[in-house]
């Protein structure tokens, strides 16, 4: 007798708290906030719904990476995506001291892969993931999925769009460059002048600009200085690395004044400067 009595306290109990909750409800129309810890939940959510929204679901931009070379060191893959179905890609072999070898061409979407052509021939294939690409053919050979994670590109930061080289662009500098050891950077006017500085200089270089020496896809600057020493600036394409940032240029740059060659990187404000357009 008394169990049967505590169940029906319970079973009142039960239906008081519900109408309690359904009053609460009625007279409260702002939503119950729940305070229990839910750590596993909310990583699931990270993971799949806010990170989603973070990467791209075509390749853009710069990506590199280290891939394997049974006669050599390695690979140091590069590809630049172009938003016009265009790409470009270097190869240096790692440790053979040769040049980086030079591929342009068009890629495109199938499926979920993507697929780069040269002349219209497919000579790698690629699998986006979140911020990489995994490398699944390479010159018509198949990478089996247990090597994935050696041929892996990683995104990287691209040429910096900051608010002074805006600035700059509608000030009419059209190439900036930059390089470290030591720090340099070089600002070309094509129009009016150019200026090289650097801190370990006593002040700057300004020349009024010249006509350039130009060919297919490069520049080379050089003028005679008011103290009679020449300025040489040269720009030529490949992709590069200033020392400073660890962002990927399009162009290379070396400036050679009072017997000293700088190294660096440049970009293109303008992109018809180069080749005399």
């Amino acid at each position: 007798m008394k169990a049967f009595l505590i169940v029906i306290a319970l079973v009142l109990a039960g239906i008081a708290g519900w109408y309690i909750l359904t009053y609460y409800v009625w007279a409260n129309p702002k939503p119950l906030i729940v305070t229990t810890k839910t750590t596993d939940t909310m990583v699931i959510v990270k993971d799949s719904i806010i990170n989603a929204n973070t990467y791209d679901s075509i390749p853009s931009g710069f990506y590199q990476g280290m891939l394997p070379c049974k006669t050599c060191e390695g690979i140091q893959q590069t590809i630049l995506f172009t938003g016009d179905g265009h790409y470009k890609m270097e190869e240096l072999t790692v440790g053979k001291g040769t040049p980086a070898k030079a591929i342009e061409g068009t890629w495109e979407k199938e499926k979920s892969r993507f697929r780069l052509y040269q002349n219209e021939k497919p000579i790698a294939e690629y699998r986006l993931f979140k911020d990489s690409l995994i490398n699944t053919e390479s010159y018509g050979a198949r990478i089996p999925d247990s090597l994935s994670r050696q041929y892996v590109l990683f995104r990287k930061n691209t040429t910096p769009e900051n608010a002074n080289w805006k600035k700059r662009r509608a000030e009419g500098v059209e190439i900036l460059g930059t390089g470290g050891d030591p720090y340099w950077t070089v600002e070309i006017d094509k129009e009016k002048y150019i200026l090289f500085k650097s801190p370990t200089m006593p002040k700057a270089v300004i020349v009024p600009i010249e006509k350039p020496v130009t060919s297919k896809d490069s520049l080379v600057y050089v003028i005679s200085t008011d103290g009679g020493n020449l300025l040489k600036v040269s720009i030529a394409p490949g992709f590069c690395t200033d020392g400073v940032s660890d962002h990927i240029y399009e162009y290379h740059m070396n400036v050679t004044y009072k017997g000293q060659t700088y190294k660096g990187c440049a970009a293109l404000l303008d992109n018809e400067v180069i080749g005399g357009k």
